[in-house]
């Protein structure tokens, strides 16, 4: 027996960063740091001393970055297809079982 919730309420999901994901990200944020570091380098050499190092400017960014590899949530891709492939799905996965339960 098929039973339609009189209301069903979508809230935004989160996923994890997979970990091919997470190698990627952590190579932009040390790419960043890298590149500010580097840039901030070509100021010196122009400016003289004035100029800070850019570690102070472009670390704690970094180091946010970092954190939020483990950390932050990302919001769940689309699943193409829409509503008839995530049924489909619904059905594949639920196939043989007592569900919904009440």
């Amino acid at each position: 027996m098929t039973v339609e919730p009189p209301l069903l309420r979508l809230l935004p999901l989160y996923r994890r960063v997979l970990r091919g994901g997470l190698a990627a990200r952590t190579d932009e944020a040390v790419g960043f740091y890298e590149y500010e570091l580097a840039r901030f380098a070509k100021l010196r050499a122009v400016r003289g001393p004035i100029v800070p190092d850019g570690a102070a400017t472009a670390g704690p960014r970094f180091v946010r970055l970092l954190h939020d590899l483990g950390t932050a949530e990302q919001p769940t891709w689309l699943l193409p297809g829409g509503e008839a492939h995530w049924r489909g799905i619904a059905r594949e996965v639920t196939a043989g079982q007592d569900w919904p339960r009440t």
